[in-house]
């Protein structure tokens, strides 16, 4: 190890220490000095090691807490970061607080969250045994300004780092494309069933080929543009999965049922997500984690027991209000949200919908517009609106049949809380990536979350 990074590694740990003693999450800034001091930190202290990157535009925070409990249960440590921060200085983060000031490791493995535009940069440097992608889609299109951006981001990346395994989502013809131009080896992953009751699932009107611009046909369709696809004009086609699931039973509020198939064997599982859209992480993470080697019976328990991240459901009792955190980063994520929330019956009385448009938002919000707010909306329905972009959250929300009368503004956080403990009633907040941490900072001020996700 080098003088320049232990001196990097220093660094980040008294930046991480002093940041922590202000009451801050301290998960981007100690990486982004520990890569000023050493440029090459993020290689230097994955060299050795055995490590696992999920990315995608959707779940992958789901899919890696996932993997993450099931190497903590196996192996005994992990180098995780809880917080989710996937840009390059959050990953050198959570590498330079699992070392030594000399550089040795604690852990032997590290599961890494990895933005899609950051992959490009952090495969090469550390060059896991597998890279697991949930899936793609149009997402922040201040960054991505087609299908294909991120798609090619995570290509250049594989071409890097050959030795990675890529574990490829079959039902999303993005992600299925990366294996046309790369020459890793690829494990297929998909869902063979439905995963709303009828009537829920939301499909775009129609999905372009990627390669020749015709419309694809589907023999079977999950949700968005995900399914089983065939392209009548140039030949695309669904790669058939290694893994998948076939069949969800017995939905609860917070776990269901599963029947996957691995490599032509089933086997029914209990998995701590909801039925929806979680299931394809829930089969994502299961593939990854297969591929690295890990037994089936220790994958299947950390499916069945692993802890979510904050924002995803989590629930604070605000004095006798229950108040739901519902994270949305996107069109299509946010649509799977509703109908989520449209699958558990009667229509929320009460929303707080906050929107900002931070880096890590997107700087754009014109994605809002194409949400399905319609189906979660009535002229009954109660919303406080908030964070900076609270107007373009408003006038979509009046455009969607909420009254003018029954819209109120509250973009002071703290004011917010005593706000919404003083409804009385449960309350749905959904938030994007910047508002969600901040509301969140203030609850937990007062609040603690209750643990809806343990069994």
């Amino acid at each position: 190890m080098s003088i320049k990074s232990s001196a990097a590694i220093l660094a980040c740990k008294a930046t991480y220490r002093f940041m922590r003693a202000l009451g801050r999450t301290a998960r981007a800034m100690p990486g982004k000095v520990a890569l000023v001091v050493d440029r090459n930190i993020i290689k230097e202290l994955s060299q050795g090691h055995k490590t696992i990157v999920i990315t995608g535009t959707n779940g992958k925070t789901t899919t890696t807490h996932i993997v993450q409990q099931a190497v903590i249960n196996t192996y005994g440590t992990a180098a995780y970061d809880p917080s989710s921060t996937n840009l390059e200085q959050g990953i050198a983060t959570t590498l330079c607080l699992d070392s030594s000031i000399g550089g040795k490791r604690k852990s032997d493995w590290a599961v890494i969250e990895s933005d899609e535009g950051a992959s490009k940069t952090i495969l090469p440097a550390m060059d896991p045994q597998v890279m697991v992608v949930t899936n793609l889609y149009r997402d922040q299109v201040d960054r991505y300004s087609s299908w294909t951006t991120a798609r090619d981001y995570i290509i250049k990346a594989a071409q890097s780092s050959p030795n990675t395994t890529l574990v490829l989502n079959a039902d999303c013809q993005v992600t299925a494309s990366i294996a046309d131009v790369v020459s890793n080896k690829i494990v297929w992953f998909g869902v063979e069933c439905p995963v709303y009751e009828d009537g829920i699932a939301d499909y775009d009107a129609s999905v372009e080929c990627i390669d020749c611009g015709a419309q694809l046909e589907f023999i079977h369709r999950t949700f968005a543009h995900l399914g089983n696809y065939t392209c009548p004009s140039c030949g695309r086609t669904h790669h058939a999965p290694d893994i998948a699931c076939t069949k969800i039973e017995n939905p609860r509020e917070k776990s269901c049922t599963l029947t996957l198939r691995i490599n032509g064997e089933e086997y029914v599982v209990e998995a701590n997500v909801r039925a929806g859209y979680d299931v394809y992480n829930a089969v994502a993470a299961v593939a990854g984690l297969l591929t690295t080697g890990m037994a089936k019976e220790d994958v299947f328990a950390a499916l069945a027991h692993f802890t979510h991240a904050a924002h995803r459901f989590e629930i604070f009792d605000l004095d006798g209000t229950p108040t739901r955190l519902l994270l949305m980063k996107n069109t299509a994520g946010c649509n799977q949200l509703i109908n989520m929330v449209v699958s558990e019956g009667d229509l929320p009385k009460h929303l707080v919908c906050l929107l900002g448009a931070e880096i890590m938002d997107g700087i754009t919000t014109d994605w809002i517009q194409d949400v399905r707010w319609e189906k979660l909306c009535t002229a009954d329905t109660q919303v406080i609106v908030g964070g900076p972009k609270y107007e373009d959250m408003r006038d979509r929300l009046l455009r969607a049949g909420v009254p003018e009368s029954s819209i109120r503004v509250q973009t002071d956080y703290a004011r917010l809380v005593e706000d919404i403990a003083a409804i009385g009633e449960p309350v749905n907040v959904i938030a994007n990536c910047s508002t969600i941490e901040a509301l969140r900072l203030e609850l937990v001020k007062k609040y603690q979350p209750v643990d809806y996700w343990s069994e």
